[in-house]
């Protein structure tokens, strides 16, 4: 079993497109390619935790939403960003398992914002900032962004944070 790590798909959100300056000409294809390089690399098996922004859509898009995650294999976990508006039983029936505003699971704490990350002593894991790649001495960007729109293994992020200490 692997740990993964996502954030900031912004699942059907048009604008994100320029705003980010994704690969890509329409939502369709961004949300489809979100989703193969997703399975790509998680398995059944594995356990994945979304830091927020899943979606940007009002939960008038409850039936699309739900669509794409239910082709996301792993056990999910979500930690809510300041873009996801559906009441957090939704989540729970689209297939999360959990849904935090912030979550502690050992070895990090999970978190959107990365103004979050102000305990020195811990290692934080955060999304939010799309584009800019923060790779500090206790805190990650695991955002889509920046990761060539795949989930970051735990394997990879722990190597990457000891290599700069």
């Amino acid at each position: 079993m692997t740990r993964w790590f996502t954030a900031d798909q912004h699942f059907g959100h048009e604008n994100i497109l320029d705003y980010c300056k994704r690969p890509f000409d329409r939502v369709g294809q961004m949300d489809r390619a979100i989703i193969l390089k997703y399975r790509e690399v998680v398995k059944p098996e594995d356990t994945v935790y979304f830091l927020g922004d899943l979606t940007i859509k009002s939960p008038g898009y409850y039936g699309y939403i739900s669509h794409i995650v239910e082709q996301l294999p792993g056990t999910k976990i979500l930690v809510i960003g300041n873009h996801d508006k559906f009441d957090w039983m939704k989540y729970h029936e689209m297939g999360f398992q959990s849904v935090h505003t912030i979550l502690d699971i050992g070895k990090y704490i999970l978190c959107h914002d990365p103004a979050f990350a102000s305990y020195k002593d811990r290692n934080f894991l955060c999304g939010h900032i799309h584009t800019l790649f923060l790779k500090v001495r206790n805190c990650y960007n695991v955002g889509v962004d920046v990761n060539n729109f795949y989930p970051v293994c735990e394997e990879y992020i722990d190597a990457e944070l000891i290599r700069d200490l």
